[in-house]
C-alpha cells in the first residue's frame, strides 16, 4: 500500500510529465502549421522553459529579451564590419565565446549564456551566409523567446506544478572551482570547433544551434570531464534516434498530421522518461531537445541547411559530441579541473629558492 507521502511525489511527476508532453507537442504542432519564422527554436526553449519548477517570472523574461536583443544586435553589427577580416573576425568570436563561458562562471542563468552563446556562434557564421537571414534571426529570435515564455505560463496555468514537485525539481548548489580555469577549459574544448566550423564553411545552423546548447550545458557541468561528455553522447544519441524514427514515419505517410503525432507520442514518451525514477531519468530532457532540433530542422528548414537530410544531421551532431569528448579527454591532461597540489608545491618551493632580486625582476 503506497503512503501519503509516494503518492503525492506520483502525482506531482505525472503532472510535470503531462505539462511537458503536452505543452511541447500541442507549440509544436500549431508552430510548423502556422509556420511562423523560427519555430523550431521557439519550442527547444519551450523545453528549457517547461522543465524549471515553476513558470518565469515576468521580471526574468524582460531582462532576457533585453539581453536578446543587445546580445544579437551586437553581433550582428559586429559581424558585418568584420566580415571581410577573417582574422579579426575569428578573434572576435572567441573574444565573444570566452566572455559568454566567464559570464557562466559568475552565476549567470543558463537562458543567458545560452543567448550569448548563440550570439557568439550562431549569429557570425549567418552573416557569413546571408545578412537577410541573420537579421531575420536578430528581430525573430527574442520574439519566439517572449512566445515561448507566454505558452509555457498557459501550460503552468493548465497543470499547475504540486509543492512535492517543485521541491523534487531543486537542484543542489553546483561545486565551487577556480572560474579563470573553467574559463580556460571550456574555451579550448569550444573555439577551436567553432573556427574549424567557420574554416570548412558549414551552412549546417541547426548544428550550431545544438553548438550553443552544448556549450551550456558543459559550462554548467564541467566537473566530470569526459564523463559529461559520454552522459550527452547517450542523451543525444537517444534524441537522434528518436528523430530519425519521427522523419522515417512522415517520410512514408507525408502528412502533416502525421508529423504531428509522431512528435507528440516522442514527446510523451521522452517526458515519461524524465519523470521516472531511473538514473538516467536527467538525459531526458537533452533528449527531447536534440529531437526537436533535428526534426523540427528537417521538415520546417531554416535558411540554406534545408536540403541536408536527416541522417546527414545525425552525423554532424555526433561528430560534434565525438569531438568535444576527446577534447575534454586532452583538456583533462593538461587542464585539470583542480591542479594537482604537489605540483603547486613544487612551484612554491621553486618560487622561495630563488634569491630576492631575481624575484623582484
Amino acid at each position: 500500500m503506497p503512503t501519503e507521502a509516494e503518492m503525492a511525489a506520483e502525482l506531482a511527476a505525472n503532472r510535470r510529465g503531462l505539462r511537458l508532453a503536452t505543452g511541447v507537442s500541442v507549440h509544436f504542432a500549431l508552430a510548423i502549421l502556422i509556420g511562423w519564422q523560427l519555430a523550431t527554436i521557439c519550442t527547444v526553449f519551450v523545453v528549457l522553459f517547461l522543465q524549471a519548477p515553476g513558470p518565469m517570472p515576468p521580471k526574468a523574461i524582460r531582462m532576457l529579451f533585453m539581453q536578446a536583443v543587445v546580445f544579437l544586435c551586437t553581433s550582428w553589427a559586429i559581424s558585418i564590419s568584420l566580415a571581410n577580416y577573417p582574422v579579426a573576425f575569428l578573434l572576435a568570436l572567441a573574444l565573444a565565446v570566452g566572455m559568454s563561458f566567464y559570464w557562466s562562471t559568475k552565476g549567470a542563468g543558463m537562458l543567458s549564456v545560452v543567448l550569448a552563446l548563440m550570439a557568439s556562434l550562431m549569429l557570425p557564421t549567418l552573416v557569413l551566409t546571408s545578412q537577410k537571414l541573420a537579421l531575420i534571426l536578430v528581430i525573430w529570435l527574442p520574439i519566439n523567446l517572449v512566445l515561448a515564455w507566454l505558452w509555457t505560463v498557459l501550460m503552468f496555468r493548465l497543470f499547475p506544478p504540486t509543492p512535492m514537485g517543485a521541491a523534487a525539481a531543486a537542484k543542489p548548489t553546483p561545486p565551487h572551482h577556480d572560474p579563470t580555469r573553467l574559463v580556460l577549459r571550456m574555451s579550448l574544448v569550444t573555439i577551436p570547433f567553432a573556427i574549424y566550423f567557420y574554416l570548412v564553411g558549414s551552412g549546417a545552423l541547426v548544428t550550431l544551434l545544438f553548438v550553443a546548447i552544448l556549450s551550456q550545458q558543459l559550462s554548467a557541468a564541467t566537473a566530470a570531464g569526459p564523463t559529461v561528455a559520454q552522459t550527452m553522447l547517450r542523451a543525444n544519441f537517444v534524441g537522434g534516434i528518436v528523430a530519425l524514427v519521427c522523419y522515417e514515419l512522415t517520410v512514408i505517410a507525408p502528412l502533416m498530421l502525421t508529423a504531428v503525432l509522431a512528435f507528440a507520442t516522442a514527446a510523451i514518451i521522452l517526458a515519461r522518461w524524465l519523470t521516472s525514477n531511473r538514473p538516467d531519468a536527467a538525459q531526458a530532457g537533452t533528449a527531447l531537445t536534440t529531437t526537436v532540433i533535428l526534426f523540427g530542422g528537417s521538415i520546417a528548414p531554416f535558411g540554406q541547411d534545408a536540403d541536408v537530410e536527416m541522417i546527414d544531421r545525425l552525423v554532424q551532431i555526433g561528430n560534434a559530441l565525438i569531438f568535444v569528448l576527446i577534447a575534454y579527454v586532452v583538456v583533462d591532461a593538461f587542464f585539470p579541473l583542480s591542479p594537482d597540489p604537489k605540483s603547486k608545491r613544487r612551484r612554491r618551493l621553486f618560487r622561495k629558492s630563488l634569491p630576492k632580486a631575481e624575484m623582484a625582476q
